[in-house]
C-alpha cells in the first residue's frame, strides 16, 4: 500500500479503483454468492490489471486455499486477501488438540469468527469467557511436568486454552476476542478486548504499534506509535520536513491523519453489539517507538502492558483526566546501551465516537 502511494498517477487510478470493486464484491464472487454480471465483467478486468499481478507478487497465484491461524489479523487484513480471490479460512487450534479445534467451511466464511468445531470437538465457555474444549485429539500429557498438566487438563479431559471468546450467536461460530489474562472489564461490568481494537488501528499502515487502554473505566483510551516509514514516505510526497521522529510523529496534520484512522475503526467497532463500547475516546501519539530494549514490548512485538503503564503513567492520567496536553520525560536505550531521557509536550487528541445506548449497569462479580 505504501508503495502505491508513490505509482504514477494512472497506476494508482487503476489500483484505487479495482480495489474499491474488489472489497465490495470479490468475498461475494469467491463464496459464489449475488453479484451481477457487470460487477463480475468488472471484476475479470480487475483481476487481469490488478489482482493477478498482486497475487503473482505476494507468490499466491496457484493458491486455491489458506489458512490463518496463531496470533489473530485484523478483519480488513482478511478481507484484503478474500476480495482478492484468496480462498482465505480462519483456523483455530493448539498443538494440545493435535492442531486442530475449529475451521471454517467453504460458504461460511466470516472476518471475526474461527468457524466451528471439528467432528468429534466439544467446545465450552467458562464464566469468565475463557474457551475449554475436548476431543480425541487432546495430549496425554506434558512431557515430565505433571504439574503444567494438571493446570492445563482436568480428569475430564476439558483443556483450557488461554484464550476468551463467546459463540456468536447468529452464525454459530466461535470468536474469539483476545487472551483471556489480557480481558478485562469496563466499569460497567462489559468485556473489554483490548487485542482487538489494537488489530484495527494496526490495520493503518501509518500506525505501527498501539495500545489500548480501559479495564475498570468508564472509557477507552489508546497510546500510537506511527510507522516512521510509512509516515515519512507521506510527509516527503507532501514536502513536509521534519527533523526527528518525536517531531513528525506531533505534527498537526499526522494528529489529525491519526484522529481520522481512530474514527474509522470506532465507526467499524459501533457495529458490534459486543464490543462497541469499546471505542477509543481520547488518544496520544508518543513520541518514541515503543521499542524492546527498553523492556515496553518483547523481541517479537508483543505489548508489556504492566510496563507501559507505569512507565508512561502521566500520559496515561492525562488521557482520563481531561488535559488538553502534557509534558513527559521518558528514559530511553540507545543502540550502543547508553541511557538517556527525551522530553516532550504531547497533544492530548480527541476521538470521533459513534454514540451507543445507555446500558443498564452490569453488576461486577
Amino acid at each position: 500500500m505504501i508503495r502505491m502511494e508513490d505509482a504514477g498517477r494512472l497506476k494508482k487510478w487503476l489500483f484505487d479503483v479495482f480495489m474499491a470493486h474488489a472489497r465490495k464484491v470479490g468475498p461475494a464472487i469467491l463464496d459464489g454468492r449475488g453479484a451481477g454480471a457487470w460487477d463480475r465483467l468488472k471484476y475479470a478486468l480487475g483481476h487481469l490489471l490488478v489482482y493477478g499481478p498482486l497475487k503473482d507478487t505476494l507468490g499466491f497465484s496457484r493458491v486455491r486455499v489458506g489458512y490463518t491461524a496463531g496470533e489473530a489479523i485484523g478483519p480488513e487484513i482478511f478481507e484484503f486477501y478474500r476480495s482478492l480471490g484468496i480462498n482465505l479460512k480462519q483456523l483455530y487450534g493448539q498443538t494440545e488438540a493435535s492442531v486442530f479445534i475449529t475451521l471454517q467451511p467453504d460458504g461460511e466464511v466470516h472476518s471475526d469468527t474461527v468457524g466451528v468445531a471439528v467432528p468429534g470437538v466439544d467446545i465450552r465457555i467458562s464464566e469468565n469467557g475463557e474457551v475449554f474444549y475436548r476431543g480425541p485429539g487432546v495430549f496425554e500429557e506434558y512431557y515430565k511436568n505433571p504439574d503444567s498438566t494438571a493446570s492445563t487438563k482436568d480428569a475430564d479431559g476439558w483443556v483450557a486454552t488461554g484464550d476468551a471468546g463467546f459463540f456468536d450467536e447468529e452464525t454459530g461460530h466461535l470468536r474469539i476476542i483476545d487472551r483471556a489474562k489480557d480481558v478485562g472489564k469496563m466499569a460497567d461490568g462489559r468485556m473489554f478486548a483490548p487485542k482487538y481494537v489494537e488489530n484495527k488501528l494496526k490495520f493503518f499502515p501509518n500506525i505501527l504499534e498501539a495500545v489500548v487502554f480501559g479495564n475498570g473505566r468508564e472509557e477507552c483510551t489508546a497510546f500510537i506509535n506511527i510507522d516512521l516509514n510509512a509516515v515519512g514516505n507521506w510527509a516527503e510526497r507532501n514536502n513536509i520536513g521534519y527533523a526527528s521522529y518525536q517531531e513528525l510523529a506531533g505534527h498537526a496534520k499526522v494528529l489529525e491523519t491519526m484522529r481520522g484512522h481512530v474514527a474509522e475503526v470506532n465507526r467499524s467497532l459501533a457495529s458490534d453489539p459486543m464490543l462497541a463500547h469499546c471505542q477509543v475516546h481520547r488518544f496520544v501519539v508518543l513520541h518514541k517507538e515503543l521499542d524492546p530494549d527498553d523492556g515496553e514490548i518483547t523481541r517479537t512485538r508483543k505489548v508489556r502492558r504492566g510496563v507501559i503503564e507505569e512507565k508512561y503513567a502521566d500520559l496515561l492520567a492525562a488521557l482520563y483526566d481531561g488535559s488538553a496536553e502534557v509534558s513527559t520525560r521518558t528514559e530511553v536505550t540507545y543502540e550502543d546501551g547508553r541511557k538517556g531521557h527525551i522530553s516532550a509536550t504531547l497533544k492530548v487528541c480527541e476521538a470521533e465516537v459513534v454514540p451507543l445506548e445507555a446500558p443498564e449497569r452490569v453488576a461486577a462479580e
